[in-house]
């Protein structure tokens, strides 16, 4: 943005110098406020006047003081700077959306389930954009968004009360049962869940966040509680249990999209229990690849169209400043 109304010799720098001085009416002040010399910023002011012709300030004992062309120009290059500054701001989203990076994070239930696939429809759509993905429980995902180590993570709910996270249900997952080879439930296609109370339950530990709770309410129904004979860090160690013979488990249908685990039979369930997954992520994130992803995902699960359009994380303009349409 070199180029102002037509002269090489006014620039964006010479317009930031005007309006500082202009508004602190002090060129002392105005060049603290732009981390120069003042001896700098009054050449610059001078530089200006004589590239455009005119008297910008009245000089004097008694202080500085805007001409009447002043006065005019002012509001003028105010709106000028807001372009500029709309522009850079548009090309640096434009750069972290389309070359940036975003972290996200997998919990570990979702497998190759909604999760994975919404990933990979992002990727197809910012290809140059760098994701980096980890996999770990809902509650480590969530600690690693407050800590900032995750820009947004898939997540079990319900999640804890928290100001700082935000979050979207992205859909539902069904529950399966896994059972020894050969037990009698294995039988049928389906197996109704009353037939599941007083069997043993391999499962994993509850702090690894909502998950524990709801899948064993949207089996369970809340009523009965499972006597959980032992307690597994992941679906293939609980599925390699369930093999031995130490019980049955609970997994959700993306978990084991990819296991096939020998001595293992999966059933579905009467009533087709699911339970929710969510994503997460920090409110006060200014990362444009992550708001670009939220969009994406919102316009996903909403059934639209994506929009891609980065317009929507500018920045709002200052106060009697007009935001501008950057084509």
């Amino acid at each position: 943005m070199r180029d102002v109304g037509g002269s090489p010799n006014m620039d964006i720098r010479s317009a930031r110098y005007f309006v500082a001085v202009a508004e602190d009416l002090h060129f002392g002040r105005a060049a603290k406020r732009l981390h120069i010399t003042q001896p700098g910023l009054s050449q610059g002011v001078k530089a200006l006047e004589k590239a455009i012709g005119m008297q910008l300030f009245e000089r004097g004992r008694q202080g500085v003081a805007l001409t009447a062309e002043g006065e005019a120009l002012l509001p003028e290059f105010r709106e000028l700077l807001a372009r500029a500054d709309a522009v850079d701001a548009f090309v640096k989203i434009l750069a972290e959306q389309f070359h940036g990076s975003l972290t996200v994070g997998y919990t570990r239930s979702a497998g190759l389930g909604r999760a994975f696939d919404l990933i990979s429809r992002f990727r197809g759509a910012c290809p140059r954009l760098r994701i980096q993905t980890s996999s770990a429980s809902s509650s480590s995902n969530l600690e690693a968004i407050r800590e900032r180590r995750l820009d947004v993570g898939f997540v079990r709910p319900p999640l804890p009360d928290d100001a700082e996270v935000e979050s979207v249900s992205v859909g539902r997952e069904a529950v399966l049962v896994g059972l020894p080879a050969g037990h009698r439930l294995a039988r049928s296609a389906e197996v109704r869940r009353q037939d599941l109370v007083g069997l043993p339950l391999v499962y994993f530990s509850e702090s690894a966040g909502g998950l524990w709770h709801s899948m064993l309410s949207a089996v369970y129904g809340g009523h009965y509680f499972p006597e959980i004979c032992r307690e597994e860090p992941d679906v293939p160690h609980m599925l390699a249990a369930v093999a031995e013979g130490a019980g049955i488990t609970l997994v959700t249908e993306g978990s084991v999209a990819m296991l096939d685990v020998p001595g293992v039979e999966l059933r579905r369930l009467s009533g087709s229990p699911s339970v929710g997954l969510d994503l997460a992520w920090r409110g006060d994130n200014t990362n444009a690849a992550l708001r670009t992803f939220v969009e994406f995902v919102r316009a996903e699960v909403a059934g639209s169209a994506p929009g891609l359009s980065p317009r929507a994380a500018l920045p709002e303009p200052g106060p009697g400043l007009r935001r501008y349409d950057v084509n």
